[in-house]
Order: C-alpha cells, then sequence, then structure tokens
C-alpha cells in the first residue's frame, strides 16, 4: 500500500521537468566575417586595448567570435574548458570543447547579442594541462 502511495512521487521525480534544447540555424550576411580575439596574458587587467567589437546593425543577433584555443602557440591539449567573464567579474557563460588532440586550428564561438551590456569582457580558455589563456574583447 505504501508503495502506490509513493508511485507518483517517483514519477514526478524521474519526469524531466525542462523542456529538451534544440539546434535553433544562425543566418549571417554572406560579407560579414568573424571577428578575430586576440590572446592576453592579463585577461581584463589587459594595459593594451582588447578587440572592439563592431556595433551590432543591420539585424545582427550574434557575434562570430574566432580564437586560437590552443594559444597562439598551438600548444593546447583537449578538452578545453571555455568560460566568459562579463565586466563585473561573473561568468555568463560556461562551456566545454573537446576538440580532436590533431586540431590545432581556430575554433569559432556565436555570442548572442542579447543582455550583453557595454564593458570589457574575456573569454578564458583553459586546456587539460591546466594552461589559461585569456582572449579580451569590448563590446560597445
Amino acid at each position: 500500500m505504501l508503495l502506490t502511495a509513493l508511485l507518483p512521487v517517483f514519477w514526478l521525480i524521474g519526469r524531466r521537468t525542462a523542456p529538451a534544447t534544440k539546434q535553433e540555424p544562425l543566418l549571417f550576411r554572406a560579407d560579414l566575417q568573424p571577428t578575430t580575439l586576440q590572446e592576453s596574458a592579463r585577461g581584463l587587467a589587459a594595459t593594451s586595448g582588447p578587440v572592439r567589437l563592431p556595433a551590432p546593425g543591420g539585424g545582427e543577433m550574434a557575434y562570430r567570435l574566432l580564437f586560437l584555443p590552443g594559444g597562439s602557440e598551438g600548444n593546447g591539449q583537449p578538452p578545453y574548458r571555455l568560460r566568459i567573464e562579463a565586466p563585473d567579474a561573473r561568468d555568463i557563460w560556461q562551456g566545454v570543447w573537446d576538440a580532436p588532440g590533431s586540431d590545432r586550428g581556430p575554433a569559432e564561438l556565436v555570442l548572442p547579442t542579447e543582455g550583453l551590456r557595454p564593458g570589457r569582457y574575456a573569454l578564458f580558455v583553459e586546456d587539460a594541462a591546466g594552461m589559461m589563456r585569456s582572449f579580451p574583447f569590448t563590446v560597445p
């Protein structure tokens, strides 16, 4: 009798309450090139000016950011842990990318413009060996 009373509770616990995610297609103008981020040793504290992203216009809803996850030397070890830090030092996005071991080329990150305030941001990439790389950029 106790089992039949707990059956609805077990069903609620095991049920998925979050909707399944689906991949949405992204559209970009054919002449729109991604912005290449430059590696910086000091992240948001860098004295040299970070890459300035173009002002969103013409219906663009996202930035296309190109970066080298293994750094300029190309000696990073996947998997890479990625995170984007906002000007107020909070993380606004985190992810893990398990690039193939022989892949030393650039990666492209599509960052939605919605919710981004003007200021200095940084993309931090940590590889499997614990090496941290930062790619600062400014949102207009």
